[in-house]
């Protein structure tokens, strides 16, 4: 496997020299971060700004008249409804896992059919015609079952402490690459859970590498937040410049489609 240093020069020579035709196969993914990062930023401010030490509710019926509950007053609500409160709660919570799936496996939806665009440039060894429509050709069902699958997978995993979570989405990462891998040779389309079994055995013994590489770039991370997602016109163009160079040595280390593991 060739180093992580030599995988991010070759990346960053990429990008300074080729700067336009990256950024526009990153376009959308960009589009994404950028907003992203903006909405979770008002939020914070509007999550600051709402909180208050002491409950205390005003209001105006419909027939004119005003209501004051107080912190008193509503726990005693509480405790008087907790089991359909409970209820509530985890409903609400089930349907903000849903949608957090769902959001997650949109982006990485586009995200990841950029970089599968930017291996398309690397294995052709040429610029492509047109750099916005090669960073969507991989906007199939079968990507998206995959990414769907996989942020399920992550999300559950995720309820063992965090850490497992992280770990499975490490070893996760390189499924839809294999798909992509299988069907511009025209090979049998496998299903999805069969992808990311996949991705398991070809990682196997790189996600140490995976992990400090990504390590290596919290600088830009953070640079990104602090500039309200502004920073992502250079610096996301470069992950995933780099994600897409991590596949392709990666991708040498096992000459042969990858056999299958449980999961």
């Amino acid at each position: 496997m060739i180093t992580t240093h030599y995988i991010k020069r070759h990346a960053w020579l990429r990008v300074t020299k080729h700067f336009k035709t990256v950024f526009l196969i990153s376009l959308i993914p960009m589009i994404f971060t950028v907003f992203g990062v903006t909405i979770n930023h008002q939020t914070t401010i509007i999550d600051t700004r709402s909180y208050q030490n002491h409950v205390n509710i005003e209001g105006t019926l419909p027939n004119g008249a005003n209501y004051n509950i107080s912190s008193n007053e509503l726990v005693h609500f509480l405790n008087d409804n907790w089991f359909v409160i409970l209820i509530i709660g985890l409903l609400v919570l089930f349907i903000t896992l849903l949608i957090g799936i769902i959001l997650t496996a949109i982006s990485d939806f586009f995200t990841e059919s950029a970089i599968s665009g930017l291996i398309d440039w690397r294995d052709d060894d040429r610029l492509p015609h047109d750099p916005i429509r090669a960073g969507l050709q991989l906007l199939t069902g079968v990507a998206f079952r995959i990414v769907l699958l996989r942020a399920l997978y992550i999300t559950l995993w995720s309820f063992l402490l965090i850490v497992p979570g992280i770990i499975k989405s490490f070893s996760y990462s390189q499924a839809l690459y294999l798909y992509r891998d299988d069907l511009r040779a025209g090979r049998p389309i496998k299903s999805a859970n069969a992808y990311i079994k996949s991705s398991q055995s070809l990682i196997y013994g790189y996600k140490g590498q995976l992990f400090v590489m990504y390590i290596s770039l919290i600088g830009w991370y953070i640079l990104n937040l602090i500039t309200f997602g502004i920073a992502n016109l250079f610096t996301l163009p470069y992950i995933l410049v780099l994600r897409s160079e991590f596949y392709i040595a990666l991708r040498a280390t096992t000459p042969e489609p990858t056999k299958t593991t449980i999961l």
